[in-house]
């Protein structure tokens, strides 16, 4: 009776041994076939941003990331520039479309690794990763000082127009991941927050007058911010988000 306890344990453990490798060998073969085949492990990615051309500093942002054939880190550079005359918002088109903004973007990212059943597809650089990112921000902006507190509207805006430059230092710890539309197309989705410094000051240096600095553009559907009395150092909370192009090589 003994022996046959002890063979029916057995044969149970076997068996549910077997489902175990059955199951963890059939999720490894679909992970294979959800792979992006590639010739050779791509080393240069192209990426194109419109999504931060949307915003009321709109900056058509392209660039490059360097993924080195060691090590699970790369790095990431993008320029981006943009023109109020070219704004989604018709009222930045009409009060202010000789603003001026210029983004240099600078990132370091690491991949995942190891993390199953995903660990396949987190390989450098082709899955979820971290990344920690610097922003160096130039604004141009005409923007309206009226005298003495007086109250301000669109029909006497242009009247109190100045020439003003923020520039912005921002940090930002990033998460994002690749998701494959083909071997040579990705799309790069990411999000983050993050905080930045602030520089505000007229267009000649000039530190700002006393007194509220008026945006005439209402920034109702991407922002809210409206530069009222802006100081001429200041720090803020900031976020990101968006989707890039990318074209491996």
């Amino acid at each position: 009776m003994r022996f046959l306890i002890l063979f029916l344990i057995t044969s149970c453990s076997v068996s549910a041994q077997g489902l175990v490798s059955e199951s963890f060998f059939e999720a490894n073969e679909v992970n294979r076939k959800n792979l992006v085949t590639f010739t050779h492990v791509p080393f240069l990615l192209l990426r194109v941003n419109p999504s931060q051309w949307l915003g009321y500093n709109n900056t058509f942002q392209f660039g490059a990331e360097v993924a080195p054939p060691v090590g699970k880190l790369s790095f990431a550079f993008d320029y981006g520039t943009g023109k109020g005359k070219n704004n989604l918002n018709k009222q930045v088109r009409a009060f202010q479309p000789d603003n001026r903004n210029k983004e240099l973007r600078g990132e370091i990212r690491a991949y995942f690794s190891d993390w199953f059943p995903f660990y396949a597809l987190d390989k450098k650089p082709f899955g979820r990763y971290y990344a920690l990112e610097y922003v160096n921000g130039t604004y141009d902006r005409n923007l309206g000082i009226p005298a003495g507190g007086a109250a301000v509207n669109g029909d006497n805006a242009l009247s109190w127009m100045q020439s003003t430059r923020e520039k912005t230092h921002v940090v930002h710890v990033k998460f994002g991941r690749h998701i494959h539309l083909h071997r040579h197309l990705f799309l790069d989705v990411y999000g983050g927050i993050g905080a930045g410094k602030s520089t505000f000051t007229l267009a000649d240096g000039t530190p700002l007058e006393k007194g509220r600095l008026y945006n005439p553009a209402e920034m109702d559907f991407w922002s809210h911010k409206r530069y009222e009395s802006p100081k001429t150092k200041q720090y803020f909370f900031s976020k990101t988000l968006g989707v890039r192009i990318v074209v491996p090589i």
